[in-house]
């Protein structure tokens, strides 16, 4: 008899306690914890400034988009414009005309602000590594290795759903300069 009202007991607490609502992490009932994960990627093209001239890089990136606030991935950039000077050719020569060569790599942090509005901001932080290197007559005389650490803002424009652009504004901090040469 003790055991029949122990089990009919249990059912019953285990039928409250199901008809009772239970928050969980990822719950689709409940906005404020589900999680939503993203992925983009593109075309970059930028103005810069280097060695005293403008130039154009061209490169990509590419990420994850969480929770449409938070956003982490991938960034690579070239410089695609000669960048001409006068130098020394490391021979003697101070008037020799040389080319500059600049490419990064690394990875991104951002945090989009209001990313379902058609207009919206972002502030990205990128951590990169790359090479600066000096040419002369399409032949390396010196190279180096450089250390990047660029925050900015972005203003973003949301065309559709699939094509946002932005128009950005960086600073560029540069360490290192571990000179080598080919």
């Amino acid at each position: 008899m003790k055991k029949k009202i122990l089990i009919i007991s249990l059912m019953m607490s285990s039928t409250f306690c199901f008809s009772q609502e239970i928050k969980t992490l990822f719950s689709s009932n409940d906005s404020k914890k589900n999680l939503s994960f993203g992925r983009y990627g593109g075309p970059l093209i930028e103005t810069t400034q280097i060695n005293s001239d403008w130039g154009l890089t061209i490169g990509g990136k590419g990420g994850v988009i969480i929770n449409n606030k938070f956003a982490f991935g991938g960034i690579g950039k070239r410089l695609v414009s000669k960048n001409n000077f006068l130098g020394n050719n490391l021979n003697g020569n101070e008037s020799t005309s040389l080319t500059l060569n600049y490419g990064t790599g690394g990875v991104f942090g951002e945090y989009i602000f209001n990313m379902v509005s058609p207009v919206h901001f972002s502030i990205p932080i990128n951590l990169m590594a790359g090479n600066v290197s000096i040419e002369e007559n399409n032949v390396d005389i010196e190279s180096s290795t450089l250390f990047i650490f660029e925050p900015g803002v972005n203003l973003e424009f949301n065309f559709s759903k699939y094509f946002i652009s932005a128009i950005s504004v960086s600073y560029r901090q540069v360490f290192g300069g571990f000179l080598s040469k080919p």
